[in-house]
Parts: C-alpha cells; structure tokens; sequence
C-alpha cells in the first residue's frame, strides 16, 4: 500500500498531513517550533491526555521534536467535517437522514459532555472541528490546539475561537470563555444541522431557533442551549439525558463507550472524574535538558501515569503558618488567656479557609461571585452553585448549594 502524504489542512500555527505512523494512518500535525510555546504544547498533551473518549480525537502517540517541527500524532477520521456534511451536499457522502442527524448529534455532545466533566474548554467549536465518519456516523470533536483548563474561573489558556460561533458575553462583553459558551456554540450547531442554513449570530436567541427549526427535534433543547444570560443558560449535564433520549426516539445511537471509562472514579463514590497525569515535560528555565532536535526524539509521553501521593510534610521552623495552623495557635492562645471569647473570630477563620480552598485567587474586594460546578455522584450528575460574598477585601458569607440533580 502506497502511504500518502497529503495535506488535510492549514492554519495558523501548522498543517496536518495524512501520513503513515506505525503501519496506520494518522492525521499528523506539523507545528513549526517558533510559532508555539512550550508550555502550550505541554498543555495540548495534557488535554489529549484527560480527553480520551470514542467521540474526541485521540492523540496516538509521543510529541517529537523533528527537522524544527513540533509533531503530533493524531487519530485519522475516515469521513468529512460537519461543514462538508452541512453546506456542501453536492460533495457530502452522508445522508442526513432523521436517524443520522440524531446519531451526529447524540456523538458529539457525549464527547463534548466528556470534556466539561474533566473541566475542558474547548473553545473554538464549529462545523469544521467535528467530524462525521463515514458508514457509521459516530461524530469526533477535533483540533483541541486551542482547548484550556477551566475550574472555578480559572484558565490555563488565552481566550481565542471563531467569533461566527462565539455567544454574546464573549462578542458583548469580552467575558472569557467557559463551558456555557462552548453551550451555546453546540447549539448553533445543531440548529444548523436540522435548518441546513447558516444561522447570523447575533441573531441567535430562543426566539430564532423556535422560528428556525419550527418544532423539530431538540428545538427545546436548542433553546436552552442559545439563552443570552449565560447564567440561565443550559449546562451539558442538565440537558445530556434530554439530547439521549430525543436521539434515541428518532432512532440515532450513541458510540460504545470502552468499560475503563465506565469505571468509578479514584476517590470513592460522588467524587469527580479525574486522571490527571504527570506533567510530561520538565523544564528548567528556557532550556530542554538532554534534548536535541533529531529525528524521533520523544519530548511529550503521552501515556497516563496516576498521580503521585503527596503527604503533607511535618511541621518545620520557617514553613509558611496555614490558615488552619493559625486556627490552632489561636485556640491555643484563647486557652492560655483564661477561655476569652474568641469563637466569632475562630469561625471566620474556618469561613475563609473553607472557602478560599476552591476559588479564584482574585476574588472581587467588595462584591458577590458565583461559580458553577459539575460532580458524578451514586449514578447522578449533579450541579451544584458556590456564592461568595466580600466586603472590603473579607468573605462575608459563604454558600454551596445543590441546584440539579439528573
């Protein structure tokens, strides 16, 4: 068999060629060295790396460093992007038929379900970055380039994406990009799909999509999907049992999942699915120690290793005093001096370290926030709401409250 190498497609930081790589075919991205930093790149690996999952490409090997390019082996999709399926009939080989759009649709929000419950943004979802394979159907979301971490409004990326599917806090308001926005651009998509039309985004409401798809299937689910306020706006997990079964009903199936992904997670019941890996690449100051640029050197490992147990060490002169640690000098303290009334303060101490445990860093001086998060519990995916109110640069109260259940 004659292995080819043509070119699947180009942007802004490289191109991807279909190549050979180890006896099968790949998508193999060719980042030339200059144009991505390293902390990216070790960035894109870890996101591959929690991303595993039928319906999401798959990284099929190491990162290496050859002849100035960074490259990255990837899944090869035998099938078209959505935008070919979508707006280009004339050269599509699928058949949008009722149980198709409903396979499409049923993939590749499982897959992008995946992703928020490992607390990935993918930040730049369109018609161009999910696949559709050919004879089976199953839908694959690619190009994770510009995908980033974000737990409790904190980024582990510069917001960027396709502003023709951006929501309006993101082309309003410049807010920063967060799973709600990766909502709503799943939204327009699906919308897209049924209406075979392009839909003009500023336009994008509940209104215009009940205009658009004039009572199709998930024309209510879409609606939730395209809310303005982005606090009122679904979540993957409130409305995944709602896209499963409208699929099903018009008779669209979803990808097998492996039995390893259908294990409970590490840390007992009710806690969050997570395999964070060590950090593939260490590095000391500008330099890569050991490296050099030849052909097949191994920079990235890939491969998941389980996360190292880290004790807490002993108590040492000099260490840093934790707000805990406080705490019990403080009780000491109340102690010596006769039992003074000290409880007030000792429980704003256990408020603020109760809450500073998983919030930003940089919480409003005077203000109220709230965050949004997404736990697997006993078979359940519940949705729980943190809200932190400060007042002159001190937390007044504290709030974790359970908002759905499904």
């Amino acid at each position: 068999m004659a292995w080819s190498t043509a070119t699947l497609a180009k942007g802004c930081f490289g191109k991807v060629y279909r190549q050979n790589y180890n006896g099968t075919w790949a998508a193999v991205k060719k980042v030339p060295q200059h144009l991505i930093d390293r902390k990216d790149l070790e960035r894109e690996c870890e996101v591959y790396n929690k991303a595993e999952h039928p319906n999401i490409v798959k990284l099929l090997g190491n990162i290496t460093l050859t002849d100035g390019k960074w490259i990255i082996p990837l899944e090869f999709i035998f099938g078209e992007d959505l935008e070919t399926t979508i707006f280009q009939s004339a050269k599509s080989k699928i058949q949008l038929t009722a149980s198709t759009k409903a396979t499409i649709v049923i993939g590749m929000c499982e897959g992008l379900m995946h992703l928020h419950l490992n607390d990935i943004v993918h930040q730049d979802l369109k018609p161009e970055n999910i696949m559709v394979e050919h004879n089976t159907n199953r839908a694959v979301i690619i190009d994770l380039g510009l995908a980033k971490f974000f737990r409790h409004g904190l980024n582990s990326a510069i917001d960027m994406g396709n502003e023709a599917y951006s929501p309006p806090e993101v082309l309003r308001w410049r807010s920063q990009r967060s799973q709600r926005s990766d909502v709503w651009a799943m939204g327009k998509i699906i919308a897209e799909l049924y209406a075979r039309v392009r839909l003009h985004t500023p336009s994008v409401c509940p209104d215009k999509i009940k205009e658009t798809m004039k009572g199709q299937p998930y024309c209510d689910t879409v609606c939730k999907m395209v809310e303005p306020d982005p606090r009122q706006r679904a979540s993957m997990a409130s409305i995944i049992d709602e896209i499963r079964v409208t699929g099903r009903a018009e008779g669209g199936s979803s990808t097998p999942l492996k039995k390893d992904l259908l294990k409970t997670p590490a840390g007992g019941q009710g806690a969050r699915p997570r395999t964070r890996s060590a950090s593939p690449l260490r590095m000391r100051g500008n330099q890569l120690p050991g490296i050099r640029e030849t052909k097949g050197t191994d920079l990235f490992k890939w491969e998941r290793t389980p996360r190292p147990q880290i004790k807490p060490p002993r108590a040492q002169i000099g260490l840093p005093k934790t707000p805990m640690t406080k705490l019990a000098e403080n009780r000491n303290r109340q102690q010596a001096a006769g039992g003074a009334n000290l409880s007030a303060d000792l429980m704003k101490l256990k408020l603020d370290h109760k809450a500073a445990k998983d919030l930003p860093n940089k919480l409003p001086h005077t203000g109220q926030i709230k965050i949004q998060r997404v736990e697997r519990k006993n078979g359940k995916i519940e949705t729980w709401e943190q809200t932190v109110v400060t007042q002159d640069g001190k937390i007044i109260k504290y709030d974790d409250v359970m908002v759905n259940s499904t």
